[in-house]
């Protein structure tokens, strides 16, 4: 797996910020049981501009990033980004992780032991040096499948659980990546400190943590907050039930102040246009394209 490191994604986060960079809310159509979506974005730094986009349907589905030259309009690559975006989703959630955990033992529950689930561990395993990590799956047998074939690739033990409450039991980051329509945990299942990363849901009628997970967090942090209200049930239900609750965006929160401290905190990443472009780009600069 390349890794798609903290400094490159926190550089291209760190220019959204400072308007250098731009990504919109990712659209949708949908017909005929197919769905077409597009994620566009710009880098001025860079001089790259372009956009993921994939379709979706009873068949799977099939991810691209296009990315063009703005310094002639040239196109300059088309990339399958089946992989590609599997790396970014677990890459992200681990820089935020880092940035938010100083202490690199942590105590790590895996929620979700899918195809995405792999990336969000190496991820994790990039940034920290876990005291243990435990992985839940709706089907017991698929998480120990995993937990089998992880210990093997990774070398670290890996514990699969039978209950949420036995997963999260003294967990200090916890990384969700399900298609759960029903909260899978709340905020009874965890300690006083933790970090928890939302990954897998990208749709309203997904949702991966009750409400009070999110009310009762120090902060709650999304990549796009335009994007999470339209696609987000925590965030919809955290706006909805209590309007006052702040709700940071990621580029705002690459220019805090990094010494901050928080004991309860909360990551819903659903992905924007922006940071497959800084994929994009790490691939390209490495085949001497950029």
């Amino acid at each position: 797996m390349i890794y798609i490191t903290e400094k490159e994604v926190e550089e291209n986060l760190t220019d959204f910020g400072k308007g250098k960079a731009l990504a919109s809310a990712r659209d949708r159509l949908i017909l005929d049981g197919v769905v077409y979506n597009t994620m566009p974005a710009i880098w001025s730094s860079k001089h790259i501009a372009g956009m993921k986009t994939y379709i979706a349907g009873k068949e799977g589905a099939h991810f691209v990033v296009m990315v063009f030259d703005t310094r002639n309009n040239d196109l300059l690559a088309v990339i399958e980004a089946n992989r590609l975006g599997q790396v970014r989703t677990g890459a992200l959630p681990a820089m935020v992780s880092g940035m938010l955990l100083k202490d690199r033992k942590q105590r790590v529950a895996l929620l979700g032991s899918g195809f995405q689930a792999e990336t969000q561990l190496h991820g994790l395993l990039t940034v920290f040096e876990p005291e243990w990590i435990r992985v839940f799956s709706r089907n017991y047998d698929h998480a120990a499948s995993f937990a089998e074939r992880m210990t093997k690739k990774f070398g670290q033990e890996i514990v699969a659980s039978r209950t949420v409450s036995e997963t999260l039991s003294g967990a200090s980051l916890i990384s969700s990546i399900t298609d759960s329509k029903d909260p899978i945990f709340t905020a009874k299942h965890l300690g006083e400190r933790y970090h928890v990363n939302l990954c897998g849901a990208n749709l309203p009628v997904r949702r991966e943590a009750s409400d009070d997970v999110l009310y009762t967090s120090d902060l709650v942090i999304v990549e796009h907050l335009e994007q999470a209200l339209r696609e987000s049930a925590e965030i919809i239900g955290l706006r909805q039930l209590h309007p006052r609750k702040e709700i940071v965006e990621l580029k705002d929160f690459v220019l805090m102040v990094k010494d901050q401290q928080y004991g309860r905190t909360v990551f819903k990443s659903m992905g924007i246009g922006l940071e497959d472009l800084a994929a994009a780009y790490l691939v390209l600069k490495n085949l001497s394209i950029l």
